[in-house]
């Protein structure tokens, strides 16, 4: 005969493996109940008057993480992204998040069940990247319902999504290597784009949302304050990636030269296009307010063009020449990776990208510091060469 099991201080046996657990909070009694162990049980009931004690216990309810992610969604991320964001962080929800976890108690929800859903992905065949993005959005997810007081702790403290590989800076051109591939699309309208990528480090979906009134020709610089993003709707020109990500990039007088030839080619487009005339050069300010360094097309100046077929035409071009796999994206690795080997200060590259933080460009670049540690060495070693014999 099976041994009867003692009884317990606030916990009834319901059946097997069924436990109710009862308890007082502000003279309200409340019951739970739950399947498992007596083990099990008890560890509960410990944790709802330790919960009680520190003030963090919250009410029961019946509100599923279906039912949360989707006031989530709607009432708290859609108005603090970006539209691509929430687009995003959205088809996570709905596609890898609801399915497995949806019907779960938003109180009842677990470390143990979120690692669950972790291995159930990779099992899947999901990327650990994904898999580690869906851990962020459902961590910032189960973050406001603690912020609100729907749970009392956000189980995703203690789940372990799968490690991703550190963040990579791709790969980068040396400068002779830059040099070829600039030259190849020397007298394509693609130049002023690759050149001012590879000049200022700019993402591409910053460069397509550069208006004229970014520059200031007298003190030489570059305001970046937009990016492109493309949603459902098409594109739409937004805030840049971060923070930190409005800046004010510093022009070279090659860069600025650059510019004023392709501003001074667009106002010909426009003297064209409204049958001015090439007799009325000194006409002048003829592109529209909010017109694009690099339009869609001169009927609109305003109207942003889509990176990928810019994207696609640099990779073919270097392929012709050699760097097969090679991406647009590299021009700002390559810009990075040549001003820390020139010497330039990481906070200054870091500024110069738009990164959160120096750590950020340390971490993605890390194989240029050290080479420039390697080379500070020699030079450290020159300054004793008189005194030490052997250096």
């Amino acid at each position: 005969m099976a041994k009867k099991a003692k009884k317990l201080a606030g916990i009834d046996r319901r059946g097997e493996n069924i436990w109710r657990i009862r308890y007082v909070n502000n003279g309200k009694r409340h019951t739970e109940t739950i399947t498992g162990t007596q083990e099990h049980a008890i560890s509960r009931r410990d944790v709802l008057r330790a919960e009680i004690r520190q003030g963090n216990w919250t009410a029961p309810t019946g509100t599923t993480v279906a039912e949360w992610a989707a006031t989530w969604t709607e009432q708290n991320l859609k108005r603090g992204v970006s539209t691509r964001s929430y687009e995003r962080q959205k088809s996570i929800v709905d596609r890898h998040i609801v399915p497995a976890l949806g019907r779960i108690p938003l109180q009842k929800l677990s470390a143990v069940r979120i690692n669950e859903l972790y291995r159930e992905l990779e099992s899947g065949g999901l990327h650990p990247s994904t898999i580690h993005y869906v851990h962020v959005v459902l961590g910032s997810c189960l973050k406001t319902a603690v912020k609100l007081g729907s749970i009392a702790r956000n189980p995703i403290t203690n789940a372990s999504p799968p490690k991703v590989n550190a963040q990579s800076g791709g790969q980068t051109f040396n400068q002779s290597e830059l040099d070829k591939v600039l030259r190849a699309f020397e007298g394509d309208a693609l130049f002023p784009i690759m050149a001012l990528a590879a000049g200022t480090g700019a993402r591409i979906n910053e460069l397509l949302a550069l208006e004229w009134a970014a520059i200031d020709w007298n003190s030489k610089t570059l305001r970046i304050n937009a990016a492109l993003k493309p949603t459902r709707d098409g594109l739409e020109r937004g805030t840049p990636k971060t923070e930190r990500s409005r800046r004010t990039v510093r022009l070279d007088n090659g860069l600025l030269a650059l510019l004023r030839n392709e501003r001074d080619r667009q106002e010909a487009e426009q003297r064209t296009l409204r049958g001015m005339g090439e007799d009325i050069v000194t006409l002048r300010n003829l592109l529209p307010d909010g017109a694009l360094l690099f339009p869609a097309s001169p009927i609109d100046p305003t109207k942003p063009r889509r990176h990928g077929p810019i994207s696609k035409a640099f990779s073919k071009r270097a392929a012709s020449l050699g760097f097969v796999g090679r991406r647009f994206h590299d021009l700002r690795h390559t810009h990075a990776t040549l001003l820390l080997q020139a010497g330039v200060p990481v906070a200054a590259v870091s500024a110069r990208l738009g990164h959160a933080n120096a750590a950020v460009t340390l971490g993605i670049y890390s194989h240029s510091t050290t080479d420039a540690e390697a080379a500070a060495a020699q030079v450290a070693g020159s300054l004793l060469s008189n005194v030490l014999k052997g250096g």
